[in-house]
């Protein structure tokens, strides 16, 4: 009885240890490098919200680091040539109503930094980059808009709609995103195609106004070129009646619904990549 109590607590012991080693390697470790990689890339500079949000989104989607820039590379396939020239001025503005809409938290909350729409909205900016076009994404809170005006979540729209109408004073937008996230679960948000997840979307149309025609052309054919080179990703589009979604501002206006509570980051990337490219072979189309 001796021997085997004394064998379990050598065992606990071993255990104990192994524990202690993989919490030090996979906590303390990547804490190390990542906060070097971050004094290297932003020179010991305190980086913007924008630049910290972006930096963590690379780390956090299966990237690698090069070893030359101690920052991390996107291993992507080939990059095809733009599409179209890229402008000097944006000419899609992306924005957030529903700007705290957050996505699972899978390794950059470990940093304090929660995947939401917002990190989103910057991915799809690069990904456009990429391509040759041009965008702005939305920085300003609406929350800051909601409590500076006393207002409760119901009021988000109004809030947007006043940052987008003083953003379309300063530059002359043509196309304009709202991107949320859905409520629906994960077994409504996730598709796959040659084992790759991707977030479905949604698109939400409005007939709340008298130009919606126009709006609903324009994401019919959104919509039917995705469903031509990716079916299935696209949920489709849900029509509503009672809000207007600040798509009465511009006929080329869209609310997309970008996956749902269960979604990784890694999952809406894979998305709005696909998306991007749809967007930008729409863009191209037009300009012919």
């Amino acid at each position: 009885f001796f021997i085997f109590n004394k064998f379990i607590l050598n065992t606990q012991k071993i255990i104990f240890i192994l524990l202690s080693l993989y919490m030090y390697f996979f906590y303390f470790i990547n804490t190390n490098i990542f906060n070097d990689i971050i004094n290297y890339r932003f020179k010991n500079k305190i980086p913007s919200k924008e630049e910290l949000s972006s930096f963590a989104t690379y780390m956090s989607l299966n990237k690698t680091v090069n070893k030359n820039n101690m920052f991390p590379v996107v291993m992507k396939e080939e990059k095809e040539e733009p599409l179209i020239i890229q402008k000097e001025n944006p000419i899609i503005y992306i924005y957030n109503t529903h700007d705290t809409e957050k996505y699972n938290s899978i390794f950059i909350s470990d940093y304090s930094i929660i995947p939401d729409v917002k990190i989103a909205s910057h991915i799809l900016k690069d990904h456009l980059n990429d391509l040759g076009i041009n965008s702005y994404v939305e920085e300003r809170s609406i929350k800051t808009y909601l409590n500076k005006h006393k207002l409760s979540y119901s009021g988000s729209y109004e809030a947007s709609r006043t940052y987008l109408l003083d953003s379309k004073k300063k530059n002359n937008y043509e196309y304009y995103i709202d991107i949320h996230r859905d409520s629906a679960k994960y077994n409504k948000t996730l598709w796959k195609k040659d084992n790759k997840k991707y977030a479905r979307i949604m698109f939400v149309l409005t007939t709340k106004h008298k130009n919606y025609k126009e709006n609903k052309k324009f994401v019919n054919e959104l919509n039917n070129m995705i469903n031509k080179k990716y079916t299935g990703l696209s949920r489709g589009i849900y029509v509503r009646n009672d809000v207007i979604f600040n798509q009465d501002i511009s006929d080329k206006a869209i609310l997309i619904e970008l996956g749902g509570v269960d979604n990784t980051l890694e999952e809406i990337n894979n998305t709005l990549e696909v998306f991007s490219k749809i967007f930008s072979e729409f863009i191209n189309e037009e300009k012919k």
